[in-house]
């Protein structure tokens, strides 16, 4: 999919400060905080393209976070996010409406003995693309992931992804 979806992926206009062992106070706690600026439509507030004339390129003020901790093997992690969504996106037939896009995740993993397991599980509201029918107002994703590293460097991997598209309206099942 496009650039500037939402956080969700690599974007432009972000400022992003990251913070390692919590101002050296505790190891392995770690925090992200990020913002990103609007990449909006021609119509509504602002009224700026930044030459984002494609709905599904464009985006509004976002704020984003995340925690992780990490120790001895074993970590967890959350991250959340919100970002305004542009006029055109709520005014132009796609599915999926409302006033922002959010985004909760959390996830463990375990990663040592040359084993690598990990699971996340994330929740959109109109942020998760429907191809080009717009967005789910609700997705639910789940991820997981098992590796072994051999000695002469090998790692096969097996992993396994789902999305279910929720509430979707307009005549559309849950996908």
């Amino acid at each position: 999919y496009d650039s500037d979806n939402f956080m969700q992926q690599r974007g432009n206009g972000f400022a992003t400060y990251r913070n390692t062992d919590f101002f050296g106070l505790v190891d392995g706690l770690d925090f992200a905080v990020q913002y990103q600026g609007k990449n909006g439509s021609a119509h509504g507030e602002g009224m700026t393209t930044n030459g984002r004339d494609d709905v599904f390129e464009q985006n509004g003020d976002g704020v984003g976070g995340s925690i992780t901790y990490n120790y001895e093997g074993f970590g967890i992690g959350a991250a959340v996010s919100s970002s305004k969504r542009t006029w055109d996106q709520n005014n132009t037939g796609l599915i999926g409406t409302g006033d922002r896009a959010e985004t909760y995740t959390g996830g463990l993993k375990y990663d040592a003995n040359n084993i690598y397991l990990a699971a996340q599980y994330t929740q959109t509201y109109n942020a998760t693309r429907v191809g080009s029918l717009g967005w789910a107002n609700k997705a639910q994703n789940f991820e997981a992931v098992a590796q072994y590293q051999f000695d002469f460097g090998l790692r096969p991997s097996l992993a396994y992804l789902q999305s279910k598209g929720k509430n979707l309206g307009r005549g559309y099942d849950d996908e």
